[in-house]
């Protein structure tokens, strides 16, 4: 298909290389402005605070933090949220088992306090307490398993309730020690799973598109929903998220497409892929467009032989009260569809709500949404109608270091669009195909642009700085828009252009306003290793990764090394606390980490590494409490991977061998997902 925008977007490494070559990595989050652009180059900047020694580089199967801190575990795949349930079996777990645990590879944590509060109150110790479920590693469930052709639809059912989210109380005691709080029974407290069988509600600008109705009737035929108005297709592939001041969870919808197949083709499917605009979307997503094999193991509701419009019931952003159970949760559609990563809230000036979103692709784009209406602190369920409308934004990065918010409308889409054949005909369209309105209207792609975070003051209102962190760009050959050009070594031909250690950028938004439309950009930091001899090194599966910090001889960080910068926070010092995912089969010797240094100052960031998770895992979900006293993480697939990194999928279809890690109960035990809780042995706070 022809989606050649009117004038190119320029892509991203060049953008970074024209700037760095004039200016150099420098510039902080300082007081204010709190993106200093100042010229120069100043000496290192050590962590705001931050006196824990560094964790030094280990594959140890546990959670390593510095002397002085603690972990502890404090739910785990299976733990029930009810009393008087049987001990968690993963040999045997059910659908209806499922339903009333912990769900599988825990991402986004969110804690909100037990009476809400605006401004958001800091005495509290009782929480509710959101986690995201993203994805089901086949391999590390049902241990009896030979092979996955022995998987059975009623363990598949299983599986795709592990999914979704979960809220539960949690709350800590005098002794600093953190503990789940069962209800007595379903519907008789506040804990429950939002799985994707639960009924949802489409709003917004894209909530009646001809394909979510149809995809509606199509779903609700074989799995209906009991509340009026709703589809019973809940949430699934959720990644990260975020928290609104009138206190409910936004949880974002990734990978969707690897949960769909097409087992034949038939009338229905060759009328959709007839649609140029349908054909577009699913090749951009990667829906399948014929998979017979797979599905043998889809449920049928995810064929899109029988509901080809299926699909577009995900990659949205889903809003979900955890103070009211009765509230049908929202997929609020006037955010985008896209692989969402996260969807960070900040208020502008004048009361509208930002929400900031990356779309967690190779080449994909930044996106923001400003709501029409405005918060009222005074009425904190009016405000849940906030997202319902406003106006979607995609980042257009400039070499000279300004940026534009490129307002997706379809008039603006339709005039960038040369010889295009799929015009958009409203704003549904816009929201459900934003990712086209982007690339048409020349949006700048990024190297998987996860985690956009915004610095608030006390009362949420952004400050206008952002942080954007881009995980990396796997693929090695030149040239690919996204990548941030690296210093190189002679003949470094191989991975030229690559960016598998990832980068983090920052953004100023006009005015220190939220909801500008312009802002100035620079670069946070390059991952790498500050200590490299070459900037060019071998990887364990005997590639090639660009891993120096520097560009033209000026480094970007100092201290420890670190790669694949994905979800980030923030503490109360304005610290930036970094969680990696992939850094292994960047440098080796590790496994995946937290890494924090300072957001003020200027010169090269000087990073150090206070956690490291377990084999296989990937660190997802920094959360800091609100007293700065305990430190959240989810620790996620823990032994998906070996120390080596071969696949744990692939060694025990092959071999029957036993999974590489037993986090978090050790000895022969089966491996799960877990949120781990540290805290200072002093009961101090975090860092400090």
């Amino acid at each position: 298909m022809n989606s050649k925008p009117a004038d190119a977007p320029e892509p991203m490494h060049a953008l970074i290389d024209a700037r760095l070559s004039r200016r150099g990595i420098i510039g902080g989050l300082a007081a204010l402005p709190l993106l200093s652009l100042a010229e120069g180059q100043a000496a290192a900047s050590p962590p705001g605070g931050l006196t824990f020694a560094s964790v030094p580089a280990t594959q140890a199967d546990t959670v390593t933090v510095p002397p002085g801190y603690r972990t502890q575990t404090l739910i785990a795949w299976g733990d029930p949220l009810f009393e008087n349930m049987t001990p968690f079996d993963p040999a045997t777990v059910t659908r209806a088992d499922q339903e009333l645990r912990f769900g599988q590879n825990n991402d986004m944590l969110a804690l909100f306090p037990a009476v809400f509060a605006f401004p958001p109150a800091t005495g509290q110790t009782s929480f509710l307490m959101c986690v995201n479920h993203e994805y089901v590693e086949p391999s590390l469930v049902y241990p009896g398993l030979r092979s996955l052709r022995d998987v059975t639809p009623d363990q598949m059912e299983a599986v795709i309730v592990a999914h979704g989210v979960t809220v539960v109380r949690v709350a800590r005691d005098a002794q600093g020690v953190w503990g789940v709080q069962r209800d007595a029974a379903p519907g008789e407290g506040l804990n429950r799973r939002i799985t994707p069988n639960t009924p949802v509600i489409f709003d917004g600008a894209a909530a009646n598109h001809r394909w979510v109705s149809a995809a509606t009737a199509g779903w609700n035929v074989a799995n209906p929903s009991a509340v009026a108005d709703a589809v019973a297709c809940g949430t699934i592939a959720n990644c990260a998220g975020g928290q609104t001041p009138w206190g409910t969870y936004l949880t974002a919808e990734e990978n969707f497409d690897g949960y769909f197949s097409l087992s034949a083709l038939g009338p229905e499917t060759e009328t959709a892929q007839a649609d140029a605009a349908w054909m577009w979307s699913s090749g951009s997503f990667g829906t399948p467009l014929f998979s017979p094999a797979r599905a043998r193991l889809t449920p049928p509701r995810f064929d899109v032989a029988k509901n080809p419009y299926a699909p577009a019931l995900y990659g949205w952003i889903v809003e979900i009260d955890p103070y009211d159970p009765t509230w049908t949760p929202r997929k609020r559609t006037s955010l985008g569809r896209a692989k969402h990563e996260c969807a960070t809230t900040a208020l502008a000036k004048d009361g509208r709500v930002v929400v900031y979103s990356g779309d967690d692709q190779i080449n994909e784009f930044v996106y923001k949404f400003v709501s029409r209406g405005k918060f009222n602190p005074a009425e904190r369920t009016a405000n849940r109608d906030l997202l319902s409308e406003g106006q979607l934004y995609a980042a257009k990065f400039n070499a000279d270091g300004t940026g534009t918010w490129l307002a997706l409308t379809p008039e603006a889409a339709n005039a960038a669009a040369t010889g295009y054949t799929a015009p958009f005909t409203d704003v549904s369209d816009v929201a459900i195909r934003c990712r086209e309105a982007a690339r048409l209207m020349g949006a700048t792609p990024m190297d998987r642009p996860e985690d956009v975070e915004a610095i608030v003051d006390s009362n949420w209102i952004g400050r206008g700085a952002v942080l954007v962190a881009c995980t990396n760009n796997r693929n090695e050959q030149p040239p690919r828009p996204g990548n941030p050009a690296r210093e190189k070594a002679p003949g470094d031909d191989p991975a030229q252009g690559s960016n598998l250690a990832g980068h983090i950028l920052k953004i100023e938004e006009a005015g220190g306003d939220c909801a500008a439309v312009r802002f100035r950009w620079d670069v946070f930091a390059l991952a790498g290793d500050p200590n490299a001899t070459s900037p060019v090194a071998e990887t364990p599966n005997a590639g090639l990764a660009h891993v120096s910090v520097k560009h033209r001889g000026r480094p970007t960080i100092s201290g420890d090394r670190f790669a694949c910068p994905d979800n980030i926070c923030f503490d109360a010092q304005q610290n930036v606390w970094i969680s990696t995912d992939g850094a292994p089969a960047v440098f080796g010797d590790c496994n995946d980490a937290v890494m924090v240094t300072s957001t003020s100052g200027v010169g090269p960031r000087a990073m150090k590494r206070f956690l490291v998770g377990p084999v296989g895992c990937e660190i997802c979900g920094p959360t800091m409490a609100p007293d700065q006293k305990a430190f959240l993480v989810a620790i996620q697939h823990p032994g998906e991977a070996d120390t080596r990194g071969t696949s744990y999928s692939d060694l025990r279809w092959r071999t029957g061998a036993p999974p590489p890690s037993s986090f978090p109960d050790g000895g022969t035990a089966w491996p799960r997902s877990a949120v781990v809780v540290v805290t200072r042995t002093d009961g101090g706070v975090i860092g400090a």
